[in-house]
């Protein structure tokens, strides 16, 4: 009786075990990320800096015993403006029925497809690299009125800056950037980023960095 009691005792504890290290095993992150970074947008065409926020997801797809390799897709929006002197070309005709637009408003939306590299070495601190092509879409206005910022004729401080003309338009870009993750759990993590955006215009480049908050899955 004591020798088939011990005997269920032992069958239970490695049955127990097995199912423990299976539970644990399914929570365990996969290696995939997604975060969310606010910060702030420097430029482009000379415009100062403004507002920036992203949204980012990495897919797993490769890992060495130094870190991992993510395919990674981000979306960032930013808002710059740039203070200008506008003089519509009706005016010069007819003074004193459209205002004089003394600010221009240029929304940036960019998406870039792309890989980062992240150390997971350190079990807390993960530096990063990232890089990749994208699309950088412009969006601009005229503050006060809501008109386009390339009304006609475009003043030269805007023409001289590269500003796109019209509402805007989307152009080609290749990104890249750096930053360091902090893991606060095994699934959360805090950091801090910077990026690089070219864009083939004069004066096309901007700068964005910000801090991140994140989750592993």
């Amino acid at each position: 009786m004591k020798r088939y009691l011990f005997s269920l005792f032992v069958l239970s504890f490695f049955c127990l075990s097995s199912f423990q290290a299976s539970n644990a095993q399914e929570h365990q992150p996969m290696g995939g990320e997604f975060a969310v970074t606010v910060g702030a947008q420097t430029g482009p065409f000379k415009t100062g800096t403004g507002f920036f926020l992203s949204g980012e997801l990495g897919i797993p797809v490769y890992f060495n015993d130094y870190g991992k390799v993510l395919g990674l897709i981000n979306i960032g929006v930013g808002k710059t403006d740039d203070d200008v002197s506008v003089e519509p070309t009706v005016n010069a005709l007819s003074p004193g029925l459209l205002p004089t637009q003394t600010n221009v408003d240029l929304t940036t939306v960019s998406i870039m497809l792309g890989l980062k590299y992240k150390l997971t070495m350190h079990k807390v601190v993960q530096p990063f690299i990232m890089a990749g092509p994208g699309i950088d879409i412009f969006l601009n206005d005229t503050d006060p009125g809501d008109l386009p910022g390339g009304i006609a004729p475009q003043p030269a401080s805007l023409q001289d800056n590269g500003f796109p003309t019209g509402q805007g338009n989307a152009e080609i870009g290749l990104h890249a950037g750096a930053g360091v993750d902090f893991n606060i759990t095994d699934k959360i993590f805090v950091g801090l980023e910077g990026r690089f955006n070219w864009v083939d215009r004069d004066n096309g480049a901007y700068g964005t960095y910000g801090a991140r908050v994140g989750f592993n899955f």
